[in-house]
């Protein structure tokens, strides 16, 4: 089964490559980055992108046999193109290679969101609320594709809490409890889960299920 990525030299985006690559059900990861990674896997293809605003259409039909994309791309300062336009921008052409195609099962889009971004469209943006609005848009839009695109398209947008990278935050995790905050590990775990196959799970997963579930599937592992 093949994984895409996009975002992966984040630290989110990170943590979703290596339990991608650790995932027994996952034979190939692509990865679509601006710069090389360092990581080299057996299973890994990176693929770099000079514009994340065009997406050739030979590049998506190589990949259109894909289970899905884990979607990691984003900020937090309110970057319009980073948390709106690129992942509009990947959805639209991605959904057209889809539609030519026969598939058994539909694209699985993980998007990755966060614990308090409201789903809204207004285009009414004042600046410290930047952020979660333009995030909100995004999860909009994802979540509309999949209406629009049932056949093809399934959503599933996720929205951790804090989430901790390191060892010693993990202490503060378990203070703030499963509704408030996550491990990577859990996670980008979790977000491997969903894009191979996270049956029954709902569009729009909130921190206390994907921490529960995410530590679950490490146990398991």
């Amino acid at each position: 089964m093949k994984v895409l990525i996009a975002g992966a030299t984040g630290g989110i985006g990170s943590q979703a490559l290596r339990q991608s690559l650790a995932h027994p059900r996952i034979t190939k990861v692509v990865t679509f980055t601006r710069r090389s990674l360092s990581l080299e896997h057996p299973k890994l293809e990176s693929i770099l992108i000079k514009n994340f605003e065009e997406w050739p259409e030979h590049v998506l039909s190589q990949h259109a046999d894909a289970a899905g994309i884990i979607w990691c791309i984003g900020s937090y300062s309110g970057d319009e193109k980073l948390d709106f336009e690129y992942s509009v921008a990947f959805m639209e052409a991605m959904v057209q290679v889809l539609d030519a195609k026969k598939r058994d099962a539909p694209f699985r889009y993980v998007h990755l969101s966060g614990k308090f971004v409201r789903q809204d469209q207004s285009l009414n943006l004042w600046w410290g609320d930047r952020p979660r609005k333009l995030k909100g848009k995004s999860d909009t839009a994802a979540l509309e594709m999949a209406e629009k695109h049932a056949a093809a398209w399934h959503t599933h947008v996720v929205k951790p809490g804090g989430v901790a990278h390191h060892p010693w935050q993990a202490l503060g995790v378990w203070l703030m409890g499963d509704n408030w905050a996550v491990r990577g590990q859990e996670l980008g775990a979790f977000m491997a889960y969903l894009v191979v196959d996270g049956q029954g799970e709902s569009s729009t997963i909130l921190n206390n299920r994907i921490a529960q579930k995410g530590r679950a599937l490490l146990r398991e592992a």
